[in-house]
């Protein structure tokens, strides 16, 4: 076993149709994307892991150390966000608007000198990117964000809630990518912009 495998939350936020935009535009969603996500953690109380992200050009990969409880990322990062993503929308116009899928799961990570690797951190990723989630957010033009969550997220915190499971009103999925073989659960925010 790697000595150096840590246990953290794995959050990735991925702008939804980001290849699709100018460069222009693309530079100006990167900043907007540090933004509502630096707003939200913020207002939920979770200090910006500063030395613990990496940049993906159009998603950001955040490690959540395992002393922020799971409950709060689920409920108060992703309210925030919610409210910080409408916020945006409404600033914005169509070419700009930036919608988000937040995937969300938990595990072992370690780091190399050229960023994080795990098996956990290729699950989360995997996650950022089913397509369930991009068709749950392309099919609901008024949403802003999509929050994608793992099996044992879903499980190990909103299940454990009955106020989670009402609130968010997730949906199971087939969850079979490359080595991946399991359930997620989405929720799409039905908020107006």
């Amino acid at each position: 076993m790697d000595e150096n495998l840590t246990h953290h939350s794995l959050v990735i936020a991925d702008i939804a149709g980001y290849g699709m935009r100018s460069d222009e535009d693309q530079r100006w969603l990167r900043k907007e994307l540090y933004t509502v996500l630096e707003a939200a953690m913020a207002a939920s109380g979770i200090p910006w892991p500063h030395d613990m992200t990496q940049d993906r050009g159009d998603s950001i990969i955040l490690l959540i150390p395992a002393t922020v409880p799971k409950r709060t990322i689920t409920e108060k990062l992703v309210h925030n966000l919610e409210r910080e993503l409408g916020r945006h929308a409404r600033r914005s116009t169509a070419p700009v608007r930036m919608k988000l899928r937040l995937a969300l799961h938990a595990g072992e990570v370690a780091r190399d000198d050229r960023g994080w690797i795990g098996r956990d951190l290729n699950t989360a990723c995997r996650l950022v990117d089913l397509p369930a989630g991009r068709e749950a957010l392309m099919a609901a033009p008024e949403a802003n964000l999509a929050v994608v969550v793992s099996d044992s997220w879903y499980r190990g915190v909103v299940f454990q809630d009955p106020l989670l499971v009402e609130h968010f009103a997730f949906r199971r999925v087939p969850f079979v990518v490359k080595e991946v073989d399991d359930h997620a659960w989405i929720h799409v925010a039905r908020t107006a912009s």
